[in-house]
């Protein structure tokens, strides 16, 4: 078959209702979880921040045995996957943010379950979607194509998400009170699953694998010491874990800065959510400008200094709000144009690395990227839980101990500004930089 064949904007459009779905429901486990668990289902903290590790470390087993049967079977079995798995991954996303009337000790083991549950199904549906695309096209041209797609799915789920969750779930609940926004959660995120299940139905339905790799008879353990023999590959999985340290600090921690640090309600959380992701979405089309003319690692480089001076300016401005704003903006401006670079080094080692540690194992190279990304998240809130307990936090209250604001700093601007300069050390120790 011709390397070169057009993909029609219908397969395109299907590939990309994946990311759709993942990230309508990725929106609103990392931006509204810990914020649903803590004053909406009332959940004490110490409860949330082990739920979120938990959960996390049960994706150490998912995401890489996915990646293992993929390659194992070969890349056919890739849309049967999508397929059976989009209805449960819809019902499991739902139970999530379903409050029951349960015992204290009740809620906990609920949303315990559910949450772990929920994640194991997103790692077998993502991780198949991830390793897709070169399956679909194997022309440079097309291959951006359907990434440019998933870009687009990516970015209208965020911003969907960031656009209507307060205000939906406030109009649905028919008020303000937490009885009132916990009805009004359970209603808001049926209709999100139910439109997730529907998107990933489509992309099993819209998408034709035409280059199924041929599985893979190679010895795991053999395969695990090829893979981490390979440089370029274990560099830009630390550097998906610091940034997504950073994004699970951003987007969990909005809604608290908004109230303890800038005195505002939630909605100016959901305001910045929706103002970080749409700058987001603006940010990436400079990405290949930018590549082009000072190379790969310099211009995430830049990128990444940009984001430190954001943080330290955050760090100075306070309570004010034009301050935060600017700060904010050039730190997501500057996330938006390295955000691909991810993507481009992890295909550059997973495609183009050592040839010893070529392994013909896409499958597992990115669901173990998929994994770090999730424990990355996990991690991060469960530390940013334990800040909230450290600083006293009041859940639903509207006077908030003193002390909070320190922690809320510390979990909003100095812990993502450290992980900033973790992804410059993986940068500076790439191999062959410009």
């Amino acid at each position: 078959m011709n390397n070169q064949q057009t993909l029609s904007v219908k397969e395109k459009m299907a590939y990309g209702c994946g990311d759709a779905a993942s990230n309508m429901m990725w929106g609103m486990t990392s931006s509204y979880l810990m914020y649903y668990y803590t004053d909406i289902y009332g959940l004490p903290l110490s409860a949330v921040s082990w739920i979120l590790l938990v959960a996390r470390v049960v994706d150490a087993f998912c995401d890489p045995a996915i990646g293992y049967i993929v390659d194992r079977r070969g890349g056919l079995i890739v849309p049967r996957l999508i397929r059976i798995l989009a209805i449960p991954f819809g019902i499991t996303g739902f139970l999530c943010f379903l409050a029951l009337p349960l015992s204290p000790t009740g809620k906990i083991l609920w949303a315990g379950l559910t949450y772990i549950v929920f994640g194991a199904i997103y790692s077998c549906v993502n991780t198949p979607y991830g390793a897709l695309a070169v399956m679909i096209s194997r022309s440079a041209t097309g291959r951006i194509g359907l990434n440019a797609f998933r870009m687009m799915g990516c970015q209208a789920g965020s911003l969907f998400v960031a656009l209507l969750t307060i205000p939906a779930i406030t109009w649905l609940g028919g008020g303000e009170s937490v009885a009132q926004h916990r009805y009004g959660i359970a209603i808001y995120v049926l209709v999100l699953s139910v439109l997730g299940s529907i998107l990933w139905l489509c992309v099993a339905r819209g998408c034709t694998v035409r280059y199924p790799p041929v599985p893979v008879r190679q010895d795991l353990v053999d395969t695990l010491r090829h893979l981490f023999g390979n440089r370029q590959w274990v560099l830009s999985n630390l550097l998906a874990f610091f940034y997504f340290v950073g994004q699970a600090a951003l987007f969990g921690f909005a809604l608290y800065y908004a109230h303890v640090i800038l005195g505002g309600t939630e909605q100016l959380g959901a305001n910045i959510i929706t103002f970080v992701t749409v700058l987001l979405f603006a940010g990436v089309p400079a990405c290949l400008p930018l590549t082009r003319r000072l190379g790969t690692i310099r211009a995430g480089l830049i990128c990444l200094i940009a984001q430190g001076m954001a943080y330290l300016a955050m760090a100075v401005s306070g309570a004010s709000m034009t301050y935060f704003f600017l700060s904010i903006a050039l730190l997501a401006l500057a996330q938006g144009v390295m955000s691909p670079l991810y993507y481009t080094l992890l295909a550059e080692a997973v495609d183009d690395g050592d040839p010893r540690t070529s392994t013909g194992s896409a499958g597992l190279a990115y669901s173990i990227n998929t994994w770090v990304t999730k424990l990355a998240m996990g991690l991060t809130g469960f530390v940013l839980a334990q800040f909230l307990s450290q600083g006293h936090y009041v859940e639903a209250g509207a006077m908030q101990p003193p002390e909070l604001s320190a922690w809320i700093t510390a979990g909003f601007v100095w812990l993502p500004l450290g992980a900033v300069c973790m992804q410059s050390l993986c940068l500076l120790a790439w191999p062959g930089r410009e």
